[in-house]
């Protein structure tokens, strides 16, 4: 049995960072809705277009910024399949947990993006926790069905709330919101346990593929979740279409 690792407190700062990320893009995007010029007199309607122009821009060198802080860039290169799904019981899960994490997150994250919902923040600080606390790091993974794995991580990731509405912003659609987190989390399940051998597509692009299945099975996938077999056999389809 492998120790379990603590939560890696830099991703705290980095939940910290993007939540400001966030507020920033989120603040100028609604300037120009909401603020934007109306009827104004002609000097003052150009002033208050080259403001609101400057402030995006203002806004976008922040972010950058912000990106390059603590190493927030998605770097395709370095993108990978968490080592918990791996057989390989010689990993270091202390060393690996902060590299797991992060791409665990952009695991989400991407997925969020592939299926059309952008107003969802991930946190990287949870994901530690999940994979801190992960039975995966116990149990024999020879002696564990795939689908099965799959389903306890797709069910791990819902509950810990490691998907969240940013800070300020609710959504009024609760069923849509259960619904969107639902089919992230699965994409990104059977993205971390499909098995690699036979593809020679890049980790985005095995995500993207991941995130058709789980999306063209979306309902499906809400409706049998309750139901252990019936969500061990969506997993089981999924594994063989992708």
């Amino acid at each position: 049995m492998l120790p379990k690792p603590h939560s890696d407190p830099g991703a705290v700062a980095k939940d910290a960072l993007r939540g400001i990320r966030f507020a920033l893009k989120r603040g100028a995007k609604m300037m120009m809705i909401n603020n934007g010029p109306r009827q104004l007199p002609e000097q003052f309607e150009s002033a208050s277009s080259n403001f609101l122009q400057n402030s995006e821009i203002l806004t976008g060198t922040v972010d950058k910024i912000i990106q390059r802080i603590l190493g927030l860039e998605f770097d395709p290169v370095m993108f990978a399949a968490p080592s918990f799904a791996s057989t390989d019981v010689t990993k270091d899960a202390h060393e690996a947990m902060s590299t797991d994490a992060s791409n665990l997150y952009f695991a989400l994250s991407l997925s969020a993006k592939h299926l059309g919902v952008s107003d969802l923040l991930v946190s990287e600080a949870i994901c530690a926790k999940l994979i801190a606390e992960d039975g995966s790091f116990d149990w024999p993974l020879a002696e564990q069905s795939t689908e099965f794995l799959c389903s306890q991580l797709c069910i791990r990731i819902i509950n810990m709330n490691i998907l969240g509405d940013p800070p300020g912003v609710s959504s009024s659609h609760n069923a849509d919101r259960a619904m969107d987190v639902a089919i992230i989390a699965f994409a990104t399940a059977l993205w971390v346990y499909v098995e690699r051998g036979k593809f020679s597509d890049t980790e985005p692009e095995l995500l993207e593929m991941c995130c058709s299945v789980a999306e063209q099975k979306r309902n499906k996938i809400t409706q049998n979740m309750a139901e252990e077999d019936r969500f061990l056999a969506l997993f089981k389809y999924a594994l063989e279409t992708v």
